[in-house]
């Protein structure tokens, strides 16, 4: 419990509970506690102890004894006391005595009055419990630009995901779901047990507690920390209920496999902020029984309307030395997955986070830190663990961080979003929130080079997917959004192609992919394999897919990669995504160019192979 003072209306007594304590012995609690029991025919013991909220005060009053000089007041909580060493408040001449709270504070208190007779105390009173739920501003609300951008720090105003006024228009995330995927959730965490639900799970033991994970209790509060109780700040989603899922903590292909399927007739949302070691330039592929989990998942989750996956796209752009991007999330094999919302990072001027990966798997971006090193304010684990120890330049609360970041912040902000989308129309599918997604985004950094439309009027930008997501449009359109039909997969036949790559040479190798009666005319999402194991270093080729329509993906860029020649694992079979085709018709003539743009690496292009998911 947090400190607390009684004081009468005429001057106020500083003996706050746990600020100074009353000696008293077990036997002498044992026996206030059996005389509070009894206290009914005992005419020393005050009576009709009760209690009523004022603001954030609370006045008790009782009935006054004969003789009284004045009155000691006790505390305590509803587990222990007074068993446990009890708390006195204070001494009051006359009822009613006035409790005051402490911004923050909040739980179960429960209150015994004694009456104090020439020098000495009589029987206590009946014990009085009283609830204490506070509300009020959110003391570091303002700080989370992320939220609402006003321009603090120095960022740009309206740089933010826009969700003021979607929570006015009521959407809030209440009633729905979203499950933090991650190295634990500290469920006890005053910002986030409000919205706790049962169904966490520690996949280290076993057990219903996911852990105290760090990154995963700052996920928690960005997606769904509680709003308006007087303490730190709220998540995007402040209504909805959290679960945690402690994959992290073991995480085998199997276990990956069921966090994506755990409660999935009442998760609906799932937030992932995880995958593959940053920073590599290589290429780190999903299990099969992951990637099986998550189609079963948007399938059948959420009663059939589908699991909405949110997946960081990664933070292994940058490297210390090296000028150009280094991860592309294309190479990651978890966020290039049909099946998931792949989320990039901006800063709080609205342009991509210098980490943020880039790649035509990208569906949205999100408020992070950016070039500013603005990061993001959201819950830490309590007390001196986690990021905030309360020292030089943290919060003065070190339950709460302003420095998380990373595409790591972006998911959990647009898995929130996506509730507040659920909130304003529960019965959408997986497909209806993320085309929302994509109608709504607004496009950030206008002059970005990058910015092109689709042969379906997309803006899309390899840097930012459809741009950033924008809370009130998506609760907006979801009010009135018709759904939409199931997806349908269509393939091509495996391609055999068998030509040499020109060594640091623009020609390249062209591919052209014929598809006829597909039945395909608004397309969701493009996978493309390319074979060429043989290549010796794949990482000097740019691989690119042109749909009939014009639009250009960039599967592959040219790059530095930690990897040794050759580099391991080679381009054997790979799994690209493309999300850059939205609405676009699947029939027409597409063409998968190779080309290798560096010198000393050469190899064969063997095959290619298109799936098209649409509708």
């Amino acid at each position: 419990m947090t400190a607390l003072s009684v004081h009468l209306p005429a001057r106020r007594l500083q003996a706050g509970w746990p600020l100074r304590w009353l000696s008293l012995s077990l036997a002498l609690l044992a026996a206030l506690w059996a005389g509070a029991c009894s206290s009914g025919g005992d005419s020393n013991a005050p009576q009709g102890l009760a209690g009523t909220p004022v603001g954030n005060d609370l006045q008790l009053t009782w009935t006054p004894v004969p003789g009284a000089s004045g009155y000691n007041v006790y505390v305590g909580n509803a587990v222990g006391f007074p068993l446990d060493p009890g708390s006195f408040l204070g001494l009051v001449a006359a009822p009613p005595a006035v409790v005051s709270f402490n911004p923050g504070a909040s739980g179960t208190f429960v209150f015994v009055v004694v009456a104090v007779i020439d020098g000495e105390e009589g029987a206590p009173s009946a014990p009085f419990t009283y609830e204490l739920v506070l509300t009020g501003p959110d003391p570091f609300f303002a700080a989370q630009w992320h939220l609402d951008n006003t321009g603090q720090q120095g960022g740009t105003p309206g740089e933010d995901a826009n969700c003021v006024p979607a929570w006015n228009a009521g959407a809030t995330g209440q009633g729905v779901t979203i499950a933090i995927v991650d190295n634990g959730l500290e469920l006890a965490h005053p910002d986030l047990s409000p919205n706790v639900v049962a169904g966490s799970y520690n996949y280290l033991n076993g057990s219903s507690n996911p852990g105290l994970g760090d990154h995963g209790t700052a996920c928690g509060g960005i997606a769904a920390a509680a709003a308006n109780n007087a303490i730190g700040g709220r998540g995007a989603a402040y209504d909805a209920d959290l679960m945690g899922f402690g994959l992290l903590l073991n995480n085998t292909n199997n276990n990956s496999a069921d966090a994506m399927l755990r409660s999935s007739n009442i998760v609906d949302v799932s937030s992932n902020s995880w995958g593959p070691t940053d920073g590599t330039g290589g290429l780190a592929g999903s299990p099969q029984v992951w990637r099986d989990a998550i189609a079963n998942g948007v399938t059948n989750g959420r009663g059939g309307l589908g699991l909405i996956y949110t997946w960081a796209a990664g933070n292994g752009a940058f490297a210390q030395g090296i000028p150009d991007d280094v991860d592309n999330s294309n190479y990651d094999g978890y966020a290039n997955f049909y099946g998931v919302i792949a989320v990039g990072a901006v800063g709080d001027d609205g342009r991509r986070a210098f980490y943020s990966e880039a790649g035509a798997n990208l569906w949205i971006s999100a408020p992070s830190m950016g070039d500013n090193n603005h990061g993001i304010t959201t819950t830490d684990l309590t007390g001196a663990a986690g990021y905030s120890d309360g020292g030089p330049g943290d919060l003065s609360n070190p339950d709460y961080t302003e420095n998380f970041n990373g595409t790591s912040a972006a998911c959990p902000l647009v898995a929130g979003v996506a509730a507040q989308i659920l909130d304003a129309n529960p019965n959408l599918s997986w497909s209806d929130v993320r085309l929302i997604l994509a109608e709504t985004a607004r496009q950030n950094d206008p002059s970005h080079p990058d910015w092109t439309t689709n042969g379906a009027g997309f803006a899309i930008n390899h840097d930012y997917g459809f741009g950033v997501v924008d809370a009130a449009a998506a609760v907006a359109l979801a009010a009135t959004w018709t759904p939409v039909a199931d997806l349908t997969l269509v393939q091509t036949p495996l391609i055999g192609v068998n030509q040499a790559i020109p060594d640091n040479n623009t020609t390249g190798v062209s591919v052209p992919v014929t598809v006829t009666n597909s039945g395909l005319s608004a397309l969701e999402f493009v996978h493309v394999f390319v074979d060429a194991p043989s290549h010796t270093f794949w990482a000097d080729l740019e691989i690119t897919l042109q749909s009939p329509a014009g639009t250009i993906s960039r599967l592959a860029v040219p790059h530095a990669a930690a990897g040794a020649t050759p580099l391991t694992p080679p381009l054997s079979n790979w799994r690209f995504g493309s999300a850059r085709h939205l609405g676009e018709a699947a029939n027409g003539t597409w063409t998968v160019r190779v080309r290798d743009l560096l010198p000393g690496d050469s190899g064969t292009l063997a095959s290619v192979r298109l799936q098209f998911y649409g509708r």
